[in-house]
This record gives structure tokens, sequence and C-alpha cells, in this order.
């Protein structure tokens, strides 16, 4: 859906933002999430909203936003929402392999605890994230919950959205339907068939590989300069 926003004129703000080093993104994230979910002051409204996204037009569904869709219907009365349910049962997969899986890895989680300047920062905003919006703090509970969270969600979103502001839209659909809703001309050409999660998981591998090298060189540099340092002291012994 990015990438269909995107060609229809509409910037889209993407999860993919995060994972980077966009820091100040992704600690105004986390401020968010605290308010919002661990009591840490009042939820974000328009202004911080306003500041978070960047101008952005329009908003993809995925973790951190998703937790805070109630929030950015109330801030934007005039923004339209569409809404794309998936079979559960393949969202079920691409979830837990994309996020879930990444996210309690052995791997993941040494990094997590080990490299505080990078891979906490992101991996803070999703657990947080998952935690306080879904109540999942490990893959036990998302294995149990995550199929009732995802169904309580599309109820939800249903509920809180006023009919005219909602478009309940199916990729397979095409363009039609959603340049109507938004008032947009049809492009010419295909719509856009992305696999995100094929991108999302590369993207975390790649992040992993670059975050364990680096640990390691700052593991083992400090041995090293201590070694060079005896074997030059016994070199002038001699």
């Amino acid at each position: 859906m990015s990438a269909a926003m995107e060609k229809l004129g509409i910037p889209c703000w993407h999860s993919f933002r995060l994972l980077s080093t966009n820091f100040p993104d992704n600690e105004m994230w986390q401020e968010a999430i605290d308010r919002k979910f661990f009591g840490k002051g009042d939820p974000f409204g328009r202004a911080e909203f306003d500041q978070l996204l960047h101008g952005f037009g329009a908003i993809s569904s995925d973790t951190p936003a998703i937790a805070f869709s109630e929030d950015l219907i109330a801030a934007y009365p005039e923004a339209k929402v569409v809404l794309v349910e998936r079979n559960i049962d393949s969202w079920y997969q691409s979830y837990m392999s994309a996020i879930i899986e990444n996210m309690f890895h052995p791997i993941s989680s040494v990094l997590y605890h080990l490299d505080r300047s990078f891979i906490h920062v992101i991996g803070k905003v999703q657990r947080t994230t998952v935690e306080g919006w879904l109540g999942i703090k490990s893959m036990e509970d998302a294995e149990h919950l995550a199929k009732q969270r995802y169904r309580e969600y599309y109820a939800f979103i249903r509920k809180i959205t006023p009919p005219e502001r909602l478009l309940e839209f199916e990729l397979e659909q095409g363009w039609a339907p959603l340049c109507e809703f938004l008032g947009k001309p049809v492009p010419d050409e295909p719509f856009p068939h992305l696999n995100d999660q094929t991108w999302f998981d590369e993207k975390v591998k790649l992040l992993i590989a670059r975050q364990t090298k680096t640990l390691f060189a700052k593991a083992f540099y400090p041995t090293t300069i201590a070694f060079a340092a005896v074997m030059i002291w016994y070199a002038l012994r001699k």
C-alpha cells in the first residue's frame, strides 16, 4: 500500500524509516509509546504527530504506527482510512516471521542487550510497542494472542471510523476503488505488489550481521591493543 500511495503522489510514512540511524524519530516514537502504554505523560496529539511524521501525507499501518491508529484517526479528522484486511493465516505467518521471530531470536536478543547505541534503540521501539499494545512479551505469547489481537484490531477500527472516512480495500481490486475514494486519477500502470516481508527479512539480517561484526571489533580491539603493548614491552626488554 505504501508503494501505491507514493504512485498517487502521496508521500507515505513507513517503519522502514526506523531501520537506520534515524535516531530522533526512534526516540520520539519511543516517547509516544511510553506515554500511551506505560503512563509516562499525556498521549501524543496532532502537534506531536505533525513533528513526528514530517509532513507525510499517509501512514502505513505497521509497527509502531499501527498501535496509534485511534490517536491518529482522532488527531486528523480530515484524513481517510484505507483498511486492508489480509487472510488471517497468511498475515500470521508473515507477522511471526518478519517481526516476532526476528525480535525474539537468540542472536537478536543478545545484540539487543549488548548494542545499546543502535540495535537496542530500534529493538526497544518494536518490543515495547508489541508489549504495550498487544500484551506480547515472548514467542509463546505471540502464538497464543496474535490472531485474537488481529481480529480485535479490525473490529475496533471499523467501530471508531466514521463510514464516510473508511474504505475497506482488497489489493486485488486494483486502482479504481482506491483512486475514487482518495479523489485521485487512475495511474496508467499496474497496481504495485511488493514483497515487503522479503525486504524486511533481508534488511534485518544485514543489520544483525553488521552490528555483530561491529560488536566483535569493539570487543577485540582493546584485547588487540593490550596484546600489542605487551609484545612491544617484551621486545624492548631484549
